[in-house]
């Protein structure tokens, strides 16, 4: 790495899942590719110097891309249950900025695992943002003036993070005058499609063998 700070992704992948009825992650985009594994590629892809993946507990893991195991072989990419994932994101959140912690980062990029069409060059120009910019907690990708994940929370903001409960992000922050961010504008809405009911599955089954097969 080039960049000076730190940076480290969180891959929050565990998720009840209670409006699929099913676990998403292994869910199926297309043959021997699953929902769960797109954006985990691109992490994995990007200059992270790490990457934690942050699983509920009893998760076979089979979800996982194939080259993903290369990584967590490396020590590149980490595995870490969530004992307490059935009380909401804030606590999967909270495991993963542990994570971050310990491994002496300064930032964090927090992305969601039902998120399958980011890229790295969205990554990319949030890891930019980050190792350019100089006192900013947080650095979100920008859908229209919004704040939205993938996310880079600064280390000064994880005191805050630690502490949010149920399904609370970090996004409940960001509106507070004690943190300072930067939102970097994309232009397509199709990066920020989560993958949260049957509907949107079967949606994107379609244009993920339409614009990416």
């Amino acid at each position: 790495m080039t960049h000076g700070k730190k940076l480290v992704g969180i891959y929050l992948a565990a998720g009840s899942s209670r409006r699929m009825g099913t676990a998403k992650q292994c869910l199926e985009l297309a043959e021997g590719i699953s929902l769960g594994g797109i954006a985990l590629t691109e992490a994995l892809h990007s200059e992270l110097e790490q990457v934690i993946v942050v699983v509920r507990k009893g998760d076979t893991l089979g979800w996982l891309p194939e080259e993903a195991h290369g990584h967590i072989s490396s020590g590149r990419c980490r595995i870490a249950e969530c004992q307490d994932a059935d009380l909401g994101m804030a606590y999967s959140l909270r495991t993963g900025i542990q994570e971050a912690e310990a491994l002496g980062a300064e930032g964090a990029l927090v992305m969601l695992a039902d998120q399958p069409f980011i890229d790295g060059a969205m990554l990319g120009r949030l890891r930019d943002g980050f190792s350019e910019g100089e006192g900013y907690d947080f650095i979100a990708s920008g859908d229209k003036g919004v704040p939205k994940p993938p996310v880079i929370l600064a280390r000064g903001m994880w005191p805050a993070v630690a502490v949010l409960e149920g399904d609370a992000g970090a996004r409940s922050l960001f509106q507070l005058p004690a943190y300072r961010g930067q939102i970097i504008e994309e232009a397509e809405q199709l990066k920020f499609m989560d993958i949260d009911t049957v509907e949107r599955y079967e949606k994107a089954v379609k244009i993920f063998k339409h614009h990416f097969m």
